[in-house]
């Protein structure tokens, strides 16, 4: 390989590093670029991407916080923008996007963001800001939620837990049983 800096040459190299993120240490395997002839190190853009993103991985899955695919998911799961999903959510819109764009979010954000994935808890997030939607988008977002809470639970026997949670806080005749 030919080295940009001094136009020698240059080896890829990968090593485990150590590095603190948010007040916690992480080990990664860390890519860079030696030039032989400095033996200075340096990194490309996308290497230090994907090195900050080897981090963001063990940070996520230590703290139960989900992926930005994941959290695109979520919100294509219900049928709704980013900006409807920031608005029952509480957050703000650009914020929202910069979640699903890669920025990790703190802690809490981040289980919040994976608790919605459960149908059941996003239900209760669409309930509390039933004022900020017509009756109609209400509505309807109620019937999405409900086909897939019903398609999660297809094939289980045991719904008790399903009409208990449902006639819980008002939430009674959300869902047609």
């Amino acid at each position: 390989m030919k080295s940009p800096v001094t136009g020698g040459e240059a080896i890829y190299q990968r090593e485990m590093r150590e590095t603190e993120f948010r007040g916690e240490k992480f080990v990664y395997e860390h890519h860079n670029i030696r030039d032989l002839e400095t033996n200075l190190e340096f990194t490309t853009d996308d290497m230090d991407f994907d090195n900050l993103e080897r981090v963001y991985v063990q940070y996520r899955a230590k703290h139960g916080i989900p992926s930005p695919a994941e959290i695109r998911q979520t919100r294509q799961l219900y049928g709704l923008s980013a900006a409807k999903m920031s608005e029952i959510l509480g957050i703000g819109t650009n914020q929202y996007r910069r979640y699903e764009d890669g920025v990790m979010p703190s802690e809490a954000i981040g289980k919040m963001l994976q608790s919605i994935r459960t149908p059941a808890v996003f239900l209760g997030y669409v309930e509390n800001s039933k004022g900020q939607m017509s009756a109609e988008e209400y509505e309807k977002l109620c019937l999405k939620i409900q086909k897939t809470l019903l398609h999660d639970l297809k094939g289980k026997q045991n719904f008790s837990w399903f009409r208990e949670f449902f006639s819980f806080g008002g939430l009674a005749g959300k869902v047609a049983f």
